[in-house]
């Protein structure tokens, strides 16, 4: 270290004692040179360590990365003796609440506002969740058309009104609704001057709810045109037409929707 050799002897019978005074300029340039080597085998090991992950990470996708707040969809597939391929395998939409750690993240549940069931769930098992706005308009002119027809449909459910005798030029004046239905009954008209085509008026047979492309439930209703009639097996000829909400309220208050005296109301 710049100093001359001492021997063990020396070191152990030396009775002076001396003050240490400044290091030297060596000490002071093989410290420098040996901080200058550290910073070098630092970024030696820093750009090594990067082209071995490189490397090996080169056949792996992107990792995915979520913030709070984020929506996603979860896959969880069915278990159980139900389970089919037809059971729907993403629970969503889910917001992500917080990160759990080790690519792990904390989300709930934001389909069921009755039931905010939290989950911690992958990464791998995790994606974006992406609403277009025209989807989102959409559904909502649907769920306030169904509203607004579920509020009538509910004020008249107890009002009960007389009709008039039916025959083959008259009709009644408002439909007859019964006590606690479950379906709308339909009504029987033929037109303001008591004459028209059959083909022009049809006949509600059943309704379903469908899923839409946005994953809403969408009502649906089947109509017949009245002119179409059941052969002797019981099969129907070709005219059935499944008419949205929406087409089913036109043709209604167009008194377009009518009953078939073949099939009655409580079809």
């Amino acid at each position: 270290m710049g100093r001359r050799l001492r021997g063990p002897n020396e070191l152990l019978r030396r009775m002076n004692v001396s003050e240490a005074g400044a290091l030297t300029t060596y000490h002071q340039r093989l410290l420098r040179a040996m901080e200058s080597s550290r910073k070098c085998a630092e970024q030696a090991r820093e750009k090594e360590q990067h082209r071995q992950a490189k490397y090996y990470d080169r056949g792996v996708r992107n990792k995915r990365s979520f913030g709070t707040g984020d929506r996603v969809w979860m896959y969880r597939p069915p278990r159980g003796p139900k389970a089919s391929k037809f059971v729907h395998q993403w629970l969503g939409p889910m917001r992500v609440v917080e990160p759990a750690g080790y690519d792990n993240y904390l989300v709930e549940r934001e389909d069921d506002a009755s039931d905010r069931e939290r989950f911690i769930a992958h990464a791998s098992f995790l994606v974006s969740y992406y609403y277009p706005a025209t989807l989102l308009n959409a559904a909502a002119a649907d769920l306030e058309e169904q509203l607004e027809h579920e509020g009538a449909f509910e004020v008249q459910a107890d009002v009960e009104t007389p009709g008039a005798t039916t025959n083959a030029t008259t009709a009644p004046a408002n439909a007859v609704v019964r006590e606690r239905s479950t379906k709308r009954r339909v009504r029987t008209v033929v037109g303001a001057s008591g004459t028209g085509r059959q083909d022009e008026y049809g006949v509600e047979l059943r309704r379903r709810r469908r899923r839409n492309a946005a994953g809403q439930y969408v009502l649906e209703y089947e109509l017949r045109p009245v002119g179409r009639r059941r052969n002797g097996a019981g099969t129907t000829s070709d005219g059935r037409r499944w008419v949205s909400a929406k087409e089913y309220e036109r043709l209604f208050r167009d008194a377009r929707v009518v009953e078939d005296s073949e099939i009655g109301e409580d079809v």
